[in-house]
């Protein structure tokens, strides 16, 4: 059996107005304390895997450090590409389509002019997931983590709970069976 751990990453520097924002420095608190928290997790061996944005990054680098092991960029848990390059409409994009299921968000107007696929995006993800021979530590993002526990519960819908920065959903691999063991901590936060 594998253990598969999902960690939102800490609190960015801005919200919805970065394509790829920093952590602020309470993100980076957050970082620290996650580390601490991991490594109570006693396995004999695991892989880390990080989303190539920067927040998720600078998230895994204290629990990088403290195990000393590297970490594997996998774009494949990056957040939900977004259709519209210009910033403020983004904000307006991801406000109306986060609230759908996932059939509203792939025949909305502006997914369907951009050409993304949004059923590639998430199969890809569980692909990934499936594809994991070790127990593994995943830095990763808000409606990634949602796309999949709306995969493994069969719901349509986008967001199905508010994983909170530095939040740990645990899910364990067993002969291509996925499970849920916890949901991670949930809090109103904003996708960032």
């Amino acid at each position: 059996m594998i253990n598969i751990f999902l960690i939102r990453h800490g609190k960015a520097s801005s919200g919805w107005n970065s394509l790829d924002p920093a952590l602020d420095d309470f993100g980076k608190e957050q970082s620290k304390e996650l580390a601490k928290k991991l490594l109570k997790y006693s396995l004999d061996s695991y892989d880390l895997f990080s989303s190539p944005l920067l927040r998720c990054k600078q998230t895994s680098i204290p629990f990088k450090s403290l195990c000393n092991k590297e970490i594997t960029i996998e774009k494949r848990v990056s957040e939900i590409p977004s259709p519209i390059s210009d910033l403020n409409k983004r904000v307006v994009w991801l406000k109306k389509v986060l609230p759908l299921n996932w059939n509203e968000l792939i025949d909305d107007e502006d997914s369907v002019a951009s050409g993304l696929d949004y059923n590639i995006w998430r199969s890809d993800i569980m692909n990934f997931l499936y594809s994991l021979k070790n127990d593994s530590f995943i830095f990763t993002h808000f409606v990634v983590i949602n796309s999949v526990i709306s995969f493994l519960n069969r719901s349509e819908k986008v967001i199905f709970f508010n994983p909170d920065n530095t939040s740990i959903t645990h899910l364990t691999l067993d002969k291509n069976t996925m499970k849920i063991i916890t949901l991670g901590e949930e809090s109103i936060t904003k996708v960032n």
